[in-house]
């Protein structure tokens, strides 16, 4: 496989998970959502269990993600539909009475303290954000997740820092996990590099991303989500490369996984819904490296808008989440 991609952007894709369907249609980004926020962002919608395609009813679903211990909702960063349905999991599952949290991609692990005292109300937006190098380090507005982090706050949740820190990830990128220095190696959690339906996924993502670039896909922007952009030298058929990329995705995902479980070994009654990329949110991703860590009641919840070309089919022809929660676009907003 030639590998003709720039690392970071690579790692990107793999993290969000593929292209934004739901952008193919101006409607569900323009009409319907506009300027006045994820919280009108709301459409009419469908739960699926991704495993057989069966539409499950609606006090079913959140029965059933009432007994997890870990739900990982995925998103398209931009898509204010989907920071929409995970606001609907958050406000259904907030208030849990074992003690309740929001896990975030968004904010990197140095930066707990300052979550902390932005749940506890001590600073606010802007100072959390500034604190926490929102901007530079995540990059994608804001608005889109306040009111997620407003309802988690309003019912007592806690909010955790999840991600690995950019310093670390620029390091693996670049030089690979035997370069780091002991005070970055000392931030690195179990990492499991040899899964290999992880493995063949990711390949196959790196796969798409080289054909787009070769003109032959959808192209998915210049930003990567994680607070860089596609600067990144091109390598050709470079398997240290490939392999430095895939470290990077590993240590996302088990960053992301060791953090809430740690949260939740504290008490057995707690509870945790984790905010992260579609590529985050997969059966071999956080989900698998969280039963690993002995969480065994943890699901996947992937949002989608159906764009009726297929989005949908596609997820369920090749299943790796165990909920779809599809999202229509009223004929009035077309």
């Amino acid at each position: 496989m030639l590998y003709r991609i720039p690392i970071i952007a690579a790692c990107m894709l793999a993290a969000c998970g593929g292209h934004y369907h739901a952008a193919s249609n101006p409607a569900s980004h323009t009409t319907t959502a506009g300027p006045r926020g994820v919280e009108a962002a709301g459409l009419p919608y469908q739960i699926l269990d991704a495993r057989t395609g069966h539409e499950i009813a609606e006090a079913d679903f959140w029965a059933r993600l009432g007994a997890q211990r870990a739900v990982c909702v995925g998103e398209e960063h931009p898509n204010p539909h989907h920071h929409w349905a995970q606001l609907q999991v958050i406000q259904h599952l907030a208030g849990h009475k074992g003690g309740f949290a929001v896990g975030l991609e968004m904010v990197q692990r140095p930066f707990q303290g300052v979550l902390d005292d932005y749940a506890q109300k001590k600073i606010d937006d802007a100072a959390m954000t500034a604190r926490t190098g929102w901007e530079d380090r995540w990059g994608y507005d804001f608005a889109l997740y306040r009111p997620l982090l407003r309802a988690a706050i309003d019912h007592d949740g806690a909010l955790l820092a999840l991600n690995a820190s950019k310093e670390l990830v620029a390091k693996v990128a670049h030089e690979g996990l035997d370069k780091l220095t002991p005070d970055l190696k000392a931030q690195v959690p179990e990492l499991v590099l040899d899964d290999a339906k992880h493995r063949a996924w990711f390949d196959g993502v790196m796969a798409a991303m080289g054909a787009d670039e070769d003109g032959e896909g959808e192209g998915e922007g210049d930003h990567d989500g994680h607070g860089q952009h596609r600067t990144s030298p091109h390598v050709a058929g470079d398997k240290a490369a490939a392999d430095r990329m895939y470290s990077v995705q590993v240590l996302w995902d088990e960053s992301m996984a060791s953090g809430a479980a740690t949260w939740l070994a504290a008490d057995r009654a707690r509870a945790i819904v984790i905010l992260a990329g579609d590529g985050h949110c997969h059966d071999s991703a956080i989900v698998a490296r969280l039963k690993r860590r002995g969480v065994a009641e943890a699901v996947s919840v992937r949002p989608v808008v159906d764009d009726g070309q297929g989005s949908v089919a596609e997820l369920l022809a090749s299943p790796i989440y165990d909920y779809l929660f599809v999202m229509s676009v009223p004929a009035s907003a077309k």
